[in-house]
């Protein structure tokens, strides 16, 4: 298995501890990989993770250091509130280990200091709002 591979799927894992027993704001139903299919009427909020992309940033005989950007999209129902899409922001930064001392608690390789948020709030005929979170991650990949 690649190291790439391993990421996505520890990202899913972490994203999937988001719940009041958690210590967290927000109850993630469930997280959903770029290959999985939402069902219909799927309990909200639920969260989306996408690579959008993977670029080299160095290179030493067979291996590569490389950053992935991932894309966190959590939809909610159109009854959820601001401060609702608001707190799930600070919740996958909190479980990432952003601003945490020790090491141990942060997510491996993450980028801490380039992070982005788009929200969407529901227009007329539709049933969520959704807030996309951009996060990159630094890793190493072997060719070997």
């Amino acid at each position: 298995m690649s190291r790439v591979s391993t990421i996505g799927t520890a990202l899913i894992a972490c994203l999937s501890e988001i719940k009041p027993a958690n210590g967290f704001t927000t109850d993630i139903k469930q997280v959903y990989g770029p290959t999985e299919r939402v069902r219909d009427k799927a309990p909200m909020p639920l969260a989306l993770v996408r690579p959008v992309s993977d670029v080299r940033t160095g290179a030493a005989s067979f291996q590569a250091t490389r950053q992935r950007t991932y894309e966190i999209e959590v939809i909610f129902p159109r009854s959820a509130a601001e401060e609702d899409i608001d707190d799930v922001h600070v919740d996958i930064l909190r479980v990432l280990g952003f601003g945490q001392d020790l090491y141990e608690r942060k997510f491996p390789g993450l980028i801490e200091d380039e992070d982005s948020a788009e929200l969407r709030f529901a227009s007329e005929g539709e049933s969520t709002h959704s807030i996309t979170i951009t996060i990159g991650v630094h890793y190493v990949e072997s060719y070997n």
